[in-house]
């Protein structure tokens, strides 16, 4: 009995020693980044077995990435779907609501985006508070009744109630998702994380106008007409999703259960390498208006909704665009798919490589270029230059869903404290939905025999300010590193963080 209290007094004090240890690596690694800013995977995963590294981080990779990537897809197809149901059975939804009245119908679109914005960043709290799980999955199940409900409407002010409330659910996923994909990975891991979140979600939204246009085909089959089916079998999808997402999503790395000991300790110890925050700190009212007065999260804000409002004006006007060119009803749906599928491939490889090389707003600002050059390509050239004109349209769509994921995993590199990470996520996210307001007003429908001059020319003008701003805070962010080496200033309240 004795002996065997001895041994297991033993043991504890090398586990003591084990952790001293862990501890004195990390402030260690530290000093040896100060002087060089560096977040490379050698510093970060210093003292531990490369092989065992890479098994925990491929465990979370498919436990974290392909969840939210699901929750993603219901969500950017539910909030886009009332398009596809109203143009169902010939438009049968605006004659049994009456959308065609006044402006009933923008006012039903726009209804999202109120509470969706408003919402964002007091989302973030009840993440943390009640956990990835129950927050995000119980979220997803809420709209998918919502969507489901949807099928029952019989006027249009109850639609645009549910689709207020639709925005009120779907605040928490998108913030919430980049949020906890930053509190999972090191700065040199991000920009691709983030790309494979969102690029996975865009494949498969992809398909969504080919299978609303097969689910309105059930019109009225049990006495439902096909924009109805189209939301109860959307909303029964998403409650799908949503179920299985609280069974699989994986919570904040240090309540993480689905990883052994040694595993959340090799994910916290990388985190607290590469930026020192590995633990968690709340976010207040007094953090929020703090980081409010911080400018460049204001331009990290204004970079995301100016890619938005392209990302947006495509998805609502490429089929008119398309059409301009010459192209029928039928193919100007069809050819909408090519440049969705196409951009993963552009999006992946400037992930990889301002993951590899540190690129950031280098590639925002390449971007930007692609979208400018796209834009007139598409908006400019004559109809006869159809082929050249759908090239442009390959390249601008290229550039606005890679600048997506660029610019959130910028925003986050640049930043320390996971109450500042929240807070952020939230409020550059919200600017999307604001980038989707000014594509919806500027796009006008009167100049659409134009080629929609106003959202054109806006669209081009937003993406070379962006572009000039990302080259300009690039050499703002090198000047505080060096300024940094010398000691004459502390970025982000910790000595050793540099700027990525």
């Amino acid at each position: 009995m004795l002996s065997h209290t001895s041994s297991s007094e033993d043991v504890s004090d090398k586990e003591e020693v084990v952790q001293v240890k862990q501890l004195e690596n990390v402030d260690t690694d530290l000093e040896s980044q100060s002087s060089s800013g560096s977040g490379d995977d050698d510093d970060i995963d210093a003292g531990w077995d490369p092989k065992a590294v890479a098994r925990t981080m491929r465990k979370v990779d498919w436990r974290l990435i392909p969840v939210l990537a699901a929750m993603y897809t219901a969500s950017t197809m539910d909030r886009a779907n009332v398009s596809l149901a109203r143009a169902a059975n010939s438009g049968q939804m605006n004659i049994d609501l009456g959308l065609k009245i006044g402006n009933r119908y923008s006012i039903v679109t726009l209804a999202f985006f109120i509470p969706y914005i408003c919402l964002e960043i007091p989302s973030q709290i009840g993440l943390r508070a009640f956990g990835a799980r129950i927050w995000l999955g119980g979220a997803t199940i809420a709209w998918g009744v919502v969507m489901l409900s949807m099928g029952f409407v019989t006027n249009w002010q109850t639609l645009a109630g549910l689709r207020a409330l639709l925005g009120v659910f779907e605040a928490t996923l998108f913030p919430g998702s980049v949020y906890l994909i930053a509190c999972w990975y090191p700065r040199s891991k991000m920009a691709s994380r983030m790309t494979y979140f969102f690029q996975g979600a865009l494949f498969v939204t992809s398909v969504s106008p080919i299978l609303s246009w097969g689910i309105s085909h059930l019109h009225m089959k049990s006495g439902y007409h096909g924009w109805q089916w189209i939301f109860i079998i959307y909303g029964v999808l998403t409650c799908a999703v949503g179920i299985v997402a609280i069974l699989l999503i994986v919570d904040f790395p240090d309540k993480a259960t689905f990883l052994n000991p040694e595993q959340r300790e090799i994910v916290l110890s990388r985190i607290e390498r590469d930026r020192r925050d590995s633990e968690h700190d709340a976010l207040t009212l007094r953090k929020c208006i703090k980081y409010l007065c911080e400018p460049r999260i204001w331009l990290f804000g204004i970079f995301f909704g100016s890619s938005a409002v392209s990302v947006y004006a495509l998805a609502y006007f490429l089929p008119v665009i398309l059409a301009s060119m010459g192209f029928d009803n039928k193919m100007s749906q069809v050819l909408v798919a090519p440049p969705n599928f196409w951009c993963i491939i552009p999006a992946v490889i400037l992930a990889k490589l301002s993951d590899r090389y540190g690129w950031r707003g280098q590639l925002v600002a390449f971007n930007c270029v692609l979208i400018v050059v796209g834009t007139c390509m598409f908006s400019q050239l004559g109809n006869n230059h159809v082929a050249a004109r759908y090239a442009g349209v390959f390249l601008a769509t290229g550039g606005c869903q890679s600048n997506i994921p660029l610019i959130t995993s910028w925003a986050q590199t640049t930043i320390r404290s996971q109450s500042k990470r929240a807070f952020t996520s939230a409020f550059v996210v919200a600017w999307g939905s604001i980038g989707g307001i000014i594509a919806s007003v500027s796009f006008l429908e009167k100049e659409a025999k134009h080629g929609y001059p106003t959202g054109i020319f806006l669209t081009i003008g937003l993406n070379v300010f962006t572009c000039v701003c990302a080259l300009l805070l690039v050499v703002w962010f090198k000047w505080q590193n060096r300024k940094a080496d010398r000691g004459e200033v502390v970025l982000e309240g910790c000595e050793h963080f540099r700027y990525k």
